[in-house]
């Protein structure tokens, strides 16, 4: 029978924008395996995420993807004091923006970005610890006004409290910028909006032979900074500061080595703190269900689909409630060992930062293609649809988007990467919102370790 492995929480946005979390981030495996940068080396687990992916995925031994593939010759190697292992790097990046409002008038400016991290764990009998810092520079070269500076700090560890039950718990704290792209983001401001943010959680796992039940109890604060519009008057931004509130509890079950069945079950309150003039209160509350099978057609093709129903309920009848038909799904193509077709679909619930609307529900479709060209050397390419509907106001986005990416190690300290990407948003209703097109080209390198 195939072993267990970690089922991964559905959510969008890594930065916990989405309503719903799926349970399925309890069982990913807390231990940092390889403490590697997130852009060189997206396959490893990193303590400053927050474990919510964008897929279903449980984990095979007998089928591995070219971007899960190890590649220990050119793993990056920490350094190793008292037990402790440390793991520095640094990412720097030149990037060029061709829209960096994401307006329909476009200014385009190159930017610089470095990103400094340390990553540090140690192993204490059964209980493993891992914490990591990290800040993260954007400099504009011909708008400094759009220059911003974030950073995080992480800590989680996992008690093995016997061969097949477990206990997690982390905290994730610091300061982001909300990409003007997102939906979510005000229209109307000078600079990308900042906020400070702080969570928590606690969760545990445990196997009984092909059972595996987990659950998982989150709170995350938001404290947004205040802006300012065209004509720079202040543009008030603490209607968004809240509290979020979750807990989940989630089981799989393996019928055979290769057929399993899941079931989700997630709920969450939202309260915002302040409430502008003559607006709806934003407090809501919600719960999302869903249930799937992970099976495997071949030992070429597997597929993990999960379907269900999410509601949001406002408490202030000013916003209406939101209820549809959640869906992930994924399935992975392993075309040859040296080519992965990955699809994906989703369908779920997303919290509007816009005044006059609570929420929108979001439809997303992907196909991604990696493709080992050498050892050391992995192409990407893909390409998405989403479509965002906002509920109380009249608004529609059709996004639009590709990218191509190189990924080249050149030795265990050092890898270079190159990226492309494209996204088009289309906008329509009565209320429209932002409208634009963007090209983005990227160029980098990551050095890390000893």
């Amino acid at each position: 029978m195939r072993q267990f492995g970690p089922m991964r929480a559905v959510g969008k946005r890594a930065a916990s924008d989405t309503v719903f979390t799926s349970y399925q981030a309890l069982a990913l495996p807390l231990i940092i395996a390889a403490m590697l940068p997130s852009n060189a080396y997206a396959q490893q687990s990193d303590v400053l995420e927050d474990f919510r992916e964008d897929s279903l995925q449980f984990k095979r031994n007998d089928q591995l993807g070219v971007l899960d593939r190890p590649q220990p010759e050119y793993d990056a190697v920490p350094y190793r004091v008292d037990g402790v292992e440390i793991m520095p790097s640094i990412n720097i990046e030149t990037l060029y923006d061709s829209n960096i409002f994401a307006v329909r008038d476009a200014s385009d400016d190159l930017i610089v970005r470095v990103r400094p991290k340390v990553t540090a764990s140690t192993q204490l009998g059964s209980f493993n610890i891992a914490t990591a810092a990290e800040v993260d520079r954007r400099q504009y070269l011909s708008t400094d006004s759009q220059s911003t500076t974030d950073y995080t700090l992480g800590l989680r560890g996992r008690f093995d409290a016997s061969r097949d039950g477990q206990i997690y718990i982390g905290t994730r704290n610091g300061q982001a910028t909300e990409d003007r792209t997102d939906p979510a983001s005000p229209l109307n401001l000078q600079k990308p909006v900042q906020y400070r943010y702080a969570s928590a959680f606690l969760g545990a796992a445990q196997s009984f032979n092909r059972l595996r039940i987990a659950g998982r109890v989150g709170i995350e604060t938001r404290d947004y900074k205040d802006g300012r519009d065209g004509l720079d008057v202040p543009v008030d931004q603490d209607f968004r500061n809240r509290t979020l509130f979750t807990s989940d509890l989630a089981a799989e079950f393996a019928i055979s080595p290769d057929t399993s069945v899941f079931i989700n079950g997630s709920i969450n309150r939202r309260d915002y703190t302040t409430q502008p003039a003559l607006s709806p209160s934003r407090d809501s509350k919600g719960y999302e269900i869903t249930a799937g099978t992970s099976f495997q057609l071949s030992k070429l093709i597997r597929s993990e689909i999960g379907v269900g129903y999410f509601k949001q309920n406002f408490e202030d009848p000013g916003f209406e409630d939101v209820d549809g038909f959640a869906v992930r799904a994924k399935a992975e193509y392993f075309v040859t060992p040296l080519v992965t077709l990955t699809a994906r679909a989703n369908r779920g619930v997303e919290e509007s930062s816009t005044l006059g609307s609570g929420a929108f529900v979001a439809t997303s479709f992907s196909l991604t293609a990696d493709y080992e060209l050498l050892r050391n050397l992995v192409i990407s390419a893909s390409a998405g649809y989403e479509r965002d509907r906002f509920q109380d106001i009249d608004r529609r986005y059709d996004i639009t988007s590709a990218k191509m990416r190189a990924e080249w190690r050149l030795a265990p300290r050092f890898a270079l990467h190159a990226q492309y990407d494209f996204r088009e948003q289309d906008a329509s209703g009565t209320f429209p919102g932002r409208e634009f097109s963007r090209h983005r080209f990227l160029a980098g390198i990551t050095i890390a370790g000893m």
